[in-house]
């Protein structure tokens, strides 16, 4: 198993990275929303971390997991004391959340951290938003006190890995869920959406899976209109929006750049004239509608108007599915960049585990050197002579008492720089 504690700082533990949790695959979405809560929880349960012994973790709390990120001596220990805490948040036994914990050390670990910051973890591979989620998780972990050099190590190293993957791969060139492909839509017809006005025609579940896509992208001058009066109050309270009564529709429309139905009435609520009129009165700017409703609550006649984009859920379903055979294409180069840089870090942990005893042999040679020179009378020839025997005098002892094999003889080999010349004189 590979130490990542800084070898330079003498007396401090060997530490291995684990990660204990619930993911997407791993747990069912009743216990991750019981294990997801705010900002204030997760310092809850990094300072249950701090009380329990544990000196470096973050959690990483997102829809699609809840897991503590950490660095300790003892991983069987911290992983018994993991699962209690995490029994704890979730307000569940230990039996019940034992069998559905994952547990991941040392390269296992690494991997797995290094494709989270890169969006290869996800329900939805390659959502950008993923990587920023992370850093404002590893902020919390600072702010708790709970941040350490050897996390911190890994975390820059995951963040430079999740960035070669945006640069060298199209993995987030498309997006694969239909919400996300509204607002790649929108972004397209307007560019900055953070001064546009959406206006929801229902609350159905893809208005509200719209809503919280664009509102996300900046975008936070909101109507909803409903039929039902109290009910477009109840969501325009609790998203803190506004509402207009229905038979204010094409006045609403007037004011719209996003359209979002999500009615399901079975009748046609938005008509090709009142689109029409709205176009007129907003001297042509684009609007974008998307009818959710199955059956429509938009006239099909809609999309023949200039400066009006009409898309169904068969339209967005087929941008989404090319988005996922698009991104399935490029993930596996994505993860060979991961590979590359998880191997790369474990040489680079390796290299440092090494400079210490490399300055400790340094010094000893150095040691030899000086007391032959300070011999009188010798010259160059001898000087050398006399010390390689110096130098070889222990490994020799050593190698003769270890009864060489050819494992070892190639070893000595590579450690030397002999080749086949060498061998033969």
């Amino acid at each position: 198993m590979l130490s990542i504690s800084d070898s330079s700082r003498h007396g401090v533990e060997a530490a291995t990275f684990l990660i204990v949790g619930v993911n997407h695959r791993t747990g069912p979405q009743l216990l991750r929303e019981r294990l997801q809560g705010d900002a204030g929880d997760v310092l809850r349960l990094l300072g249950r971390c701090r009380e329990s012994g544990i000196d470096q973790a973050m959690a990483v709390v997102t829809c699609d997991r809840c897991e503590v990120w950490c660095v300790a001596p003892d991983t069987a220990k911290a992983q018994a004391k993991l699962t209690g805490l995490l029994a704890e948040a979730g307000g569940v036994t230990e039996a019940e959340i034992a069998p559905r914990l994952h547990a991941l050390t040392d390269q296992a670990a690494l991997r797995y951290a290094f494709a989270v910051a890169a969006s290869l973890e996800s329900q939805i591979v390659g959502e950008p938003q993923v990587l920023g989620q992370v850093k404002e998780l590893q902020q919390l972990a600072q702010h708790a006190g709970m941040s350490g050099p050897e996390l911190d190590r890994i975390l820059e190293a995951a963040y430079q890995s999740a960035k070669r993957v945006r640069h060298e791969t199209g993995i987030a060139g498309q997006s694969v869920s239909m919400a996300a492909c509204a607002v790649s839509v929108l972004r397209r017809m307007h560019g900055d959406v953070s001064n546009l006005g959406g206006l929801l025609i229902g609350d159905g579940d893809m208005a509200e899976l719209i809503f919280e896509q664009v509102s996300a992208t900046g975008m936070k001058r909101w109507t909803m209109v409903h039929p039902q009066e109290r009910r477009a109050k109840a969501w325009a309270e609790r998203n803190q929006t506004h509402w207009r009564p229905f038979g204010e529709l094409p006045q609403a429309l007037v004011a719209s750049d996003l359209v979002v139905s999500a009615l399901d009435l079975g009748a046609v609520l938005v008509s090709a004239d009142m689109v029409k009129a709205a176009l007129k009165a907003r001297k042509r700017r684009p609007i974008l509608l998307i009818d959710s409703g199955v059956p429509g609550d938009m006239d099909a006649r809609i999309g023949d108007l200039d400066d009006a984009f009409l898309y169904t859920l068969d339209d967005l379903e087929r941008l989404a599915m090319a988005g996922r055979q698009h991104r399935a294409s490029e993930a596996e180069d994505a993860w060979r960049i991961v590979d590359q840089s998880v191997a790369a870090f474990r040489r680079q942990l390796t290299e440092q585990e090494a400079a210490p005893g490399i300055a400790e042999l340094h010094r000893h040679f150095e040691q030899h050197r000086a007391e032959v020179l300070a011999q009188p009378g010798i010259d160059a020839a001898e000087a050398t002579r006399r010390l390689i025997n110096r130098l070889l005098h222990s490994p020799s002892l050593a190698l003769k008492a270890a009864a060489p094999t050819k494992d070892l003889e190639a070893a000595l080999r590579r450690l030397f720089g002999l080749n086949d010349k060498d061998q033969k004189k």
